[in-house]
């Protein structure tokens, strides 16, 4: 496995960092595929990295993109100059790639708020450059019915919405709300009301001030990002998707009800299509990652053996070897019940 340090210039002249990683053989043998991965808020390419080896020794080449901002990317942290910059930089992460080794076939992926920002790339950019795509624990925090556990502003944010109180729902366990993030409603509302102040943070992600300097994260969010990685039109989205899909999410999600997986599987992407859920059980939000390391490398072997052969319609998650009921015991007891 080799590892390197990349960098390339997004539209507006900003160096976007990434961590690439190579198969052994890349100077023998080019790579099955690129899959370009995007990290969740706060963090950068360098939590996933298990990603990218995993990958790697798998034969795939594997781009890890920090967020501008984030990581080694140059930008303000916590900030974005428009809401929607976050896939205009993927956007021009895919055209780099496509530039640097045409034919090479590219697959889009994220976890939790980089899921979401595929999903708007997809939105507004459609699936013409990507052969691929996997969404893990999408964090869809917008909507009402999204969100597993209620937050400090669901409240005001309900009667907002519907004119009424909400009814009582789970509360929401200590472990959950111990990393939920904090929004200050008026500087959210000011930053919404007065466009000049959408620069400013809003969101606080609770961590050690420490911890999180070591890590390299970043805790202020603006309303700008905020809004830049969630996404109201999520079944409009879901919808667009017109390659091969694989949907992760941990069992015991924190963030997003695992319902919301079955609802996306079979009511939001079209039913003739290659698709794949798979819930991992006894996995949250964060420890779905390790699953994620086994279940990629095996879905995406599936996608492109089925490229090679003729075109079948209504491929379903079963035929995905090493994730139906028979097969997910083989990966490492992360196996996880197929829609």
């Amino acid at each position: 496995m080799i590892m390197q340090k990349q960098t390339f210039l997004a539209r507006d002249d900003i160096r976007l960092a990434y961590d690439e990683f190579k198969p052994e053989d890349i100077f023998d043998h080019s790579p099955k595929a690129c899959l370009i991965f995007l990290h969740g808020s706060t963090y950068n390419a360098r939590r996933y990295a298990n990603i990218g080896k995993a990958m790697a020794k798998q034969g795939y080449q594997v781009c890890l993109l920090n967020w501008r901002g984030h990581g080694e990317s140059e930008g303000k942290p916590g900030d974005v100059s428009y809401v929607g910059q976050l896939e205009d930089d993927l956007d021009d992460m895919i055209s780099h790639l496509k530039q640097q080794k045409p034919g090479l076939s590219l697959v889009i992926g994220g976890h939790s708020a980089g899921a979401v920002v595929c999903l708007r790339y997809i939105d507004r950019y459609g699936c013409d450059d990507i052969k691929a795509v996997s969404i893990v624990s999408p964090a869809i925090n917008g909507p009402l019915e999204t969100v597993r556990y209620p937050q400090a502003s669901s409240a005001w944010q309900y009667k907002l919405t519907y004119f009424r109180k909400g009814k009582a729902i789970e509360a929401a366990p200590e472990a959950a709300l111990q990393h939920a993030p904090i929004l200050n409603m008026g500087a959210f509302w000011l930053a919404k009301l007065v466009p000049f102040m959408r620069h400013r943070a809003i969101l606080r992600f609770p961590a050690s001030e420490r911890m999180a300097k070591l890590e390299g994260r970043v805790l202020d969010y603006s309303y700008n990002l905020m809004l830049s990685c969630d996404i109201n039109g999520y079944p409009k989205a879901f919808n667009k998707i017109r390659v091969p899909v694989l949907l992760l999410v941990g069992e015991e999600d924190e963030v997003i009800h695992p319902s919301l997986m079955d609802t996306i599987y079979h009511w939001h992407l079209k039913p003739l299509m290659s698709k794949s859920l798979v819930k991992v059980p006894k996995a949250n939000h964060i420890r779905i990652l390790p699953a994620v390391c086994h279940l990629l490398p095996v879905w995406l072997a599936e996608v492109f053996d089925m490229a090679l052969e003729e075109p079948k319609h209504g491929v379903q998650a079963s035929k995905v070897q090493g994730m139906d009921h028979d097969k997910g015991a083989q990966l490492s007891h992360q196996e996880g019940a197929v829609a």
